[in-house]
């Protein structure tokens, strides 16, 4: 069984953007990027959701799921540009995940995040990154990571559930 892309997991894809007048190409290295937490635009977190290692799409991505009426980057997209993507994605990984992060979250320091601790979380990484998301996307986001998180259903999630990783220093 092959491993599908969900909310909160690390996938690794070779990218081609096209548009009227030109295409892109990421040459080298894989992109890699969280799927679910608005590090790409909606439209390939939606369109990437059930790819599994190794498959190819081509996928048309309207302005309204992508850069919609600002366009992007200085007029490299233009506004209302529909996208054109070509994706093969290499591979799906859990996304690392730190103790740093964890107490950045942790906002009551009780070694348990709260839904409350969590959704603000999501609300200051969507506004940091300047992809504002409309309220029924994070509790998407929200509830997906409780559904996937929480193993003993206590409406937390504690750090052996977080499953962190210590930062050494060199």
């Amino acid at each position: 069984m092959r491993a599908l892309p969900q909310n909160s997991e690390e996938t690794g894809c070779k990218i081609c953007i096209f548009n009227e007048k030109r295409r892109t190409q990421n040459e080298g290295h894989p992109k890699w990027f969280v799927l679910g937490v608005g590090q790409v635009i909606k439209g390939l977190d939606i369109a990437m959701m059930d790819m599994c290692p190794g498959e190819k799409r081509k996928v048309i991505i309207p302005p309204s799921f992508a850069y919609g009426k600002e366009g992007y980057a200085e007029g490299k997209i233009p506004p209302d540009a529909t996208l054109i993507f070509e994706i093969e994605l290499y591979a799906v990984t859990k996304g690392p995940r730190s103790i740093e992060t964890f107490k950045q979250i942790d906002m009551d320091n009780d070694r348990q995040l709260s839904k409350t601790e969590i959704n603000n979380y999501l609300k200051r990484e969507f506004e940091k990154d300047e992809k504002p998301r409309d309220q029924s996307y994070q509790n998407a986001v929200l509830e997906d990571i409780f559904k996937k998180n929480d193993h003993d259903g206590d409406g937390f999630i504690s750090s052996k559930e977080y499953n962190v990783y210590q930062h050494d220093e060199l």
